[in-house]
């Protein structure tokens, strides 16, 4: 063939597979683009929707913990027994911890308004509806309250963990949805760009947040069409009971005005969250995308023509020669088979080949030294190619751990994953995410389950290498096996936080521990119990300080049993002082008794390793958060200040703290302790 037939012939064939190719795809592509884009509109809106609704979940699983926890309140639980004013701080207290909250009522069963933390009390509840108190209700209308609003309920019980004593009632919540309330600002913004806004509706069509602007309208104000395709939500999505089955119950519809991305909010049977957005921007955006791919792919066609043209055009005429040479390669197996047999190591072409050749070795050695070392070392390697899609692992890695390079995936966190808990995995994945986004260095531990069943705890260094332009070639990573020493940590840390006597936490550890509980206590209780063996330098000096240390862990092991497993606490402040945090609500109801156990158990005597039998007494202050404070070194202080009004009058007892207590003087303990 002719080098102007060659030359022409190639172009000829190249525009060929570049136009042709064009018209084809965008034929095909035009009816296909705009469902694909459709559907990528509606998939972008179920999830975003479905995202910004589970913050409506989390404000409406809040009303509903505040109800429920009212209703378990000793003051609520009075006021319905004695139709009294009882549980109005507790009222008062929850509406406002939450600026949503209105208004708190406590109502009989027949739906007298018992008491109001807004003093709408001795009237009827006017949505009261004895035969079905919703747990969550719609938008109603009110007398008493001149806007729209819903409330939330629960049953008061005399016993409320049982539910026995007979019904006495319900606490009420009355949840004012204005525009400036969480519950407005959950449902506030736009997406896709600025053409759908998340809407709350009840099933008799009254909406929140319609217009998007944060409005509470009723079903008579809210577009018809929208109305009616409420209620075909309702029937359509199910009520669900977990995040988890909401995910998986979403309702969608594109035909119509409006395009609907809809789903239930658990344990919310009488509201549905609605994505809504104009169906225009569906079709809008699907005209836009596919006038954006006919202009990608016709400009990539010409570009890909013009390109191919230069190339040809250029590189043709030392074909031949090219063909001629490369005719000469051997193709035995692995890298030789990639060699050129230079015959003229003189020519361009010869250099060129030669240059290949020493290239080739140098790969070969590089890649043989690459793993020699990595066999060596002690450490594990890794390496990820981005082009190739394929992982390396050194030996001693494979050998330690159930690995299978082939299925690894490192842009999708698959590869160390499957040897970790889901807590480590998810952690993972989150730093090899952001080691590929940021292409810096990953420095971490995790812990990972070798092959012997083992679980060990190990370094994780990696580093993103890229090109001149930016984009990940490699991940090469190191992994070092640092389980002794990390476990060595994590004994010392462990032992700073105990009493090496008697075992319970030291009084630093003690307090930063009650100090988390009262931050998260919410409306919850609880109660300091202070302890202080009466007469130990007794024990001390009788019978020696060996006994006395029995002494000390025979009070440990007591006390520990009223705490261990039921979410308490308990710790040694030095010497024979011991300190008990009651968190479980029941326990904090029986403090007193415990306090009074306590001292039995103790009295009934401990026998010392030489057969003594020792009585132990002990003297025992009890403080209250938040009845007598909510700060922490109050509270030790009263429990203590309790503590010293035993020993004042008589010892072996009890007391709960009073105000008086702290008017009544300093204490010198006769101990000297």
């Amino acid at each position: 063939m002719k080098k102007s037939s060659l030359k022409f012939g190639l172009i000829g064939i190249l525009v060929a597979f570049a136009i042709v190719p064009v018209l084809i795809l965008g034929i095909v592509g035009t009816f296909s683009v705009i469902n694909y884009s459709n559907d990528v509109r509606m998939s972008e809106l179920s999830d975003v929707s479905l995202s910004k609704a589970g913050i409506v979940n989390t404000l409406f699983e809040g009303y509903q913990s505040t109800a429920t926890a009212l209703s378990k309140m000793d003051n609520v639980i009075s006021s319905a027994q004695n139709k009294s004013y009882d549980g109005l701080y507790e009222l008062k207290a929850a509406i406002d911890d939450n600026p949503d909250l209105y208004d708190a009522l406590i109502i009989d069963n027949t739906g007298t308004v018992i008491t109001s933390a807004m003093n709408k009390e001795n009237g009827t509840f006017e949505n009261f509806n004895a035969d079905n108190m919703p747990a969550v209700s719609g938008i109603l209308s009110w007398e008493k309250y001149d806007f729209n609003s819903m409330f939330i309920s629960h049953e008061i019980y005399a016993d409320p963990d049982n539910k026995t004593g007979g019904l006495l009632g319900y606490v009420c919540l009355v949840v004012s949805p204005q525009a400036d309330s969480g519950l407005m600002t959950a449902l506030g913004g736009t997406y896709l760009d600025g053409n759908a806004h998340l809407v709350l509706v009840d099933s008799d069509g009254n909406a929140l947040n319609f217009d998007g602007n944060g409005t509470v309208m009723k079903a008579s104000e809210v577009d018809s069409s929208f109305v009616s395709d409420a209620k075909t939500i309702f029937e359509k999505v199910e009520t669900t009971t977990s995040d988890k089955d909401a995910a998986k119950n979403v309702y969608t519809k594109k035909g119509g005005k409006y395009a609907y991305a809809a789903g239930a909010v658990p344990n919310v049977p009488s509201w549905r969250w609605v994505g809504v957005a104009n169906a225009s921007s569906f079709k809008a955006f699907a005209s836009k995308t596919n006038i954006v791919a006919w202009i990608v792919v016709i400009v990539s066609a010409l570009g890909a023509s013009a390109i191919g043209f230069i190339i040809v055009n250029k590189f043709v005429g030392n074909m031949d020669g090219m063909l001629k040479k490369m005719n000469n390669i051997n193709f035995d197996e692995g890298l030789n088979s990639m060699r050129f047999d230079v015959k003229n190591d003189k020519s361009e072409l010869g250099m060129i080949q030669h240059s290949f050749n020493e290239l080739i070795d140098e790969v070969n050695l590089n890649s043989q030294r690459y793993r020699t070392i990595a066999n060596l070392s002690d450490n594990m390697l890794f390496e990820w190619d981005f082009h190739k899609e394929s992982m390396y692992v050194s030996d001693n890695m494979l050998t330690k751990f159930n690995l299978n390079p082939e299925m690894a995936a490192l842009s999708n966190g698959r590869f160390l994953d499957s040897l970790m808990s889901q807590e480590d995995a998810e952690k993972y994945k989150r730093d090899i995410n952001t080691l590929l986004k940021n292409k810096t260095k990953l420095s971490s531990e995790y812990q990972l389950q070798t092959k012997s069943g083992a679980t060990i705890w190990v370094s994780l260094s990696a580093t993103c290498i890229t090109d001149r332009l930016g984009d990940p070639l490699r991940v090469i990573g190191v992994i070092t096996d640092i389980d002794n020493e990390k476990k060595m940590e994590m004994q010392l840390s462990e032992r700073a936080s105990f009493d090496f006597l008697s075992q319970l936490y030291n009084r630093s550890t003690f307090i930063r521990m009650l100090t988390s509980e009262l931050d998260r206590r919410g409306p919850n209780r609880i109660a300091i119990m202070f302890i202080d063996v009466d007469d130990f330098k007794f024990i001390n000096d009788r019978y020696g300080h060996t006994v006395g240390d029995e002494v000390i862990r025979y009070v440990a092991d007591t006390i520990r049993t009223k705490v261990d497993d039921r979410g308490g606490f308990a710790g040694r402040f030095g010497g024979d002082e011991f300190v008990l945090c009651f968190t479980n609500q029941d326990d904090i109801a029986n403090a007193e008794q415990i306090a009074m156990d306590i001292i039995d158990e103790l009295y009934v005597g401990y026998t010392t390793t030489d057969g003594i039998l020792i009585n132990v007494r002990a003297s025992i202050g009890i403080s209250y958060c938040p009845e007598h404070t909510t700060d922490v070194n109050d509270l030790l202080s009263f429990s203590d200040t309790a503590m010293y009004f035993v020993k004042k009058n008589g010892k072996t007892n009890y007391h709960v703290y009073v105000p008086e207590d702290s008017e009544s003087g300093d204490y010198i303990d006769p101990d000297g302790y």
